[in-house]
């Protein structure tokens, strides 16, 4: 169906148009009680000509409804229109869009795409054009796109781009990209590469921290506007994450909040703890100490202890474990419902209420809460078991104690108080369980072991019930399922026995939930923001770059190295998606301010806690906002405790860039690879070569960075130097699998700082590598 809009000046004089927009009052409310299949979720891409939108059912089946602009029609604008500040709104797209966005940008909105208006002359017309159509799926959209004109976009490995690795663009289009213009020239190379897979495709490297735009230039004047944002290496940001966490924690004997992690106000460089709230407002005080907000940091902290330890990150640890969590946050085993965690509006609140009961002393029964701490606790037996160089307050078996006490308080305690289960829905960060479960099996502790295993079996059953809600969460509709969904299907796939499923249902299950996650995702969407992004029930619209944004990218890489029949759509989505949240992060070295958002040494190394997309707003802590990051962190530490638990560097044949490299620098030589690990943590290798297929995974070391993995395929070896954890530590311990699902654990002693690992003759490949 062709959409056609004419505007006509049958007037004396000639007319200014300053905006023309159309709103798209669609079906997006998804009510509690009712299945996600009632609505649709938009996805929305406004960029110059290569603009489009479609909408998804949400039982993610086919067909989808487009809407793609035709001949020289372009959008270059959007807002929502609310009749009253609670209203949901209405998505307005902009054909023309220079009032609109001169106001906002008069208001101190950070639109990055040009607007203009429209003169008209006595007599003059102006036509414009749109289309509706129907497209099966993803893949048949973006042939719609490229037939249509439009410029079909992927990208290599995403749109948030650390400065140490470069990003490929392939392009597909009927009308094909002449050239790719830079926004910032002397900091920008732009390499246009041979054409693939009908496909034009260019290298591109970012020097200049932050957004980055680039234009793509059509015959005709059509352009097309993607927006990359660029970031310190992954590993920097990891590091610096983590030393501004432990800057900011509250060190006062006299305060009951000695050893918090204080939230930071990066706009006016306030720290927040319970005796300043600063601009957040209301019920939502709670951010400060506890919930997921509160509870994000520690998790995160010890998750990246455990890969690269610090003494005094470990020690602030431990501080807030021994003065804020341990009888305070946390009940002790001296207390009835041990291992039970406080709520809001903060611990201290709660433990003196006069309410006895689950409004105050009893006041420990949100699920949610209990697996930050867990993954804090685990975290913290690994770091304590693999680090001995790095001193701990505690013996690695008792955190692991600990780390198994609060997971099952998880399934018992908020049961027992409000009879709240934890079965049927998915938290984030509890994705650690299994792990926890083989901690206690190789620590000695069998029964608790088991026990655990036995609520996460009956928890995998409840989800591979095909009724069970994957988009249920404290709201009728939501995105925060899709870390735990993946990982509850893993323990379906791989030991269906243990868990209690079948095997038919068990893959059921693992493609209904990615599925899932694939709905509320942005895919085709082209901008760091949108990419890889999950969405919340505003549809992209306000709130992006959540904390799922890599927790769900964790998943989608999961499914795709162990379970997808192709790999590679789902490789690119879920390292684009790992990468994307980064951007939140404020850091750069002295000579770029310490940062992109909010320049300033003390800001180097804060967060923000999502993105806004919208020219203006409320973000949901209560901030006015005018597109652009939260200048507070909130949950966002959640998510970089995916991108830690995701990294690792990939090697792969991608049918549409060739040979590559996620997370990491490749050299090929014949027979040989030169891989130089740039993903982070430096401790996972995936290989999915249509020769070779395999997964390499140190256990007690890291690849050195400095120094190149070698995969030689011609003799069947691979060859790195290890950085062991253990300062003296003459053996490397490893797991390598193999595509057949064998899996082989050795140590091997290191001679002349190098190890090789010899691979069995039947995984060769019997053909060199191009």
């Amino acid at each position: 169906m062709t959409w056609e809009i004419m505007l006509r000046n049958d007037g004396m004089a000639s007319v200014e148009v300053g905006d023309l927009y159309f709103p798209m009052p669609m079906n997006t409310e998804f009510p509690a009680g009712q299945p996600a299949s009632v609505a649709v979720l938009k996805h929305s891409f406004v960029s110059g000509h290569g603009s489009h939108i479609f909408w998804i059912r949400g039982n993610s089946t086919g067909p989808f409804l487009m809407l793609l602009p035709e001949a020289d029609t372009s959008l270059e604008y959007w807002d929502v229109h609310k009749d009253s500040a609670e209203a949901s709104g209405t998505w307005c797209a902009y054909i023309l869009g220079g009032a609109a966005a001169g106001e906002a940008v008069a208001a101190g909105t950070r639109w990055r795409q040009p607007t203009h208006s429209l003169s008209l002359s006595p007599a003059e017309q102006r036509r414009y054009r749109l289309r509706f159509q129907w497209v099966a799926n993803y893949e048949s959209a973006r042939r719609a796109i490229a037939d249509a004109g439009l410029v079909d976009v992927e990208v290599m490995p995403g749109m948030t781009v650390p400065n140490d690795l470069h990003v490929d663009i392939a392009l597909a289009s009927s009308i094909p990209v002449e050239r790719i213009e830079a926004e910032f020239t002397g900091d920008t190379v732009v390499q246009r590469l041979p054409d693939r897979a009908g496909r034009r495709l260019w290298r591109v490297r970012f020097s200049r921290l932050g957004e980055n735009r680039l234009t793509l230039h059509q015959p005709g004047a059509r352009q097309t506007f993607l927006e990359f944002s660029a970031t310190e290496p992954v590993e920097t940001m990891m590091k610096k994450r983590a030393t501004f966490i432990v800057k900011r924690q509250h060190r006062d004997p006299s305060k009951w909040y000695d050893g918090l992690f204080g939230e930071w106000n990066m706009e006016t460089q306030v720290l927040l703890g319970p005796d300043n709230y600063d601009r957040i407002k209301g019920w939502r005080i709670y951010e400060v100490t506890c919930d997921d907000p509160g509870l994000s940091k520690p998790a995160y902290l010890a998750t990246k202890n455990a890969e690269h330890p610090d003494v005094a990150e470990v020690a602030a640890l431990d501080r807030y474990i021994d003065t804020f969590v341990w009888g305070g946050l946390q009940r002790t085993t001296q207390e009835a419902y041990a291992y039970g965690l406080y709520g809001i509006p903060d611990w201290k609140q709660n433990r003196e209420s006069s309410d006895p009961g689950p409004k105050g002393r009893l006041h420990i029964w949100r699920p949610y809460d209990y697996p930050h701490i867990f993954a804090m606790y685990l975290a913290m037996h690994r770091i304590a078991r693999d680090h001995p160089a790095i001193p701990t307050r505690q013996s690695a078996r008792d955190y692991l104690v600990r780390a198994y006490g609060t997971a099952l308080a998880m399934f018992t305690v908020p049961m027992r108080v409000v009879m709240w289960s934890a079965y049927r829905t998915g938290f984030y960060n509890e994705c650690v369980i299994p792990e926890l479960v083989s901690a206690l099996t190789t620590a000695g502790l069998t029964r608790e072991a088991a026990t655990l295993e036995a609520h996460w079996a009956r928890k995998v059953r409840a989800f591979v019930d095909p009724k069970a809600d994957l988009f249920k969460s404290e709201y009728p509709f939501d995105s925060t399922a899709f870390e735990s969904t993946q990982a509850l299907a893993r323990s379906a796939l791989d030991d269906p026995v243990a868990m209690g499923v079948s095997k038919a249902a068990a893959r059921a299950f693992s493609e209904r939930q990615i599925a899932a996650n694939l709905f509320c995702r942005g895919w085709l969407e082209p901008a760091y923001y949108y990419l890889g992004s999950d969405y919340r029930h505003t549809a992209g619209d306000a709130y992006t770059l959540t904390y799922m944004a890599q927790m769900g990218g964790w998943a989608l890489l999961d499914h795709a190295l162990n379970d997808a029949d192709d790999p590679h759509p789902l490789l690119r989505l879920g390292y684009a998606s790992q990468l994307s949240a980064w951007a939140l992060l404020n850091s750069g070295p002295a000579s770029a301010g310490h940062g992109y958002w909010y320049p300033g040494e003390e800001n180097d190394g804060a967060a923000g806690g999502g993105f806004e997309p919208a020219p203006s707003g409320t973000t949901w802590l209560g901030q006015p906002h005018h597109r652009g990051t939260w200048y507070y962190s909130c949950e966002i530490d959640l998510g970089f405790c995916g991108a830690v638990r995701a990294a690792a560097t990939i090697v792969a044949d991608d049918p549409i860039f060739g040979q590559v490299c996620h997370g990491g620098i490749m050299e090929t030589f014949a027979h040989t690879l030169r891989i130089w690990p740039r993903d982070g943590v430096r401790r996972r290798l995936n290989v999915r070569l249509q020769s070779l297929r395999l997964d390499l995974v140190l256990l007690d070391a890291r690849f050195r960075a400095d120094r190149p993995i070698i995969l030689n395929l011609g003799a069947g070896w691979i060859s790195l130097t290890p950085e062991p954890f253990a300062p003296s530590g003459s053996g490397v311990s490893f797991e390598l699998r193999y595509d057949d699902g064998r899996k082989r654990k050795e140590v091997i002693d290191i001679t002349d700082s190098q190890l090789v690992v010899r691979l069995p003759a039947a995984r060769l490949p019997r053909v060199q590598v191009r």
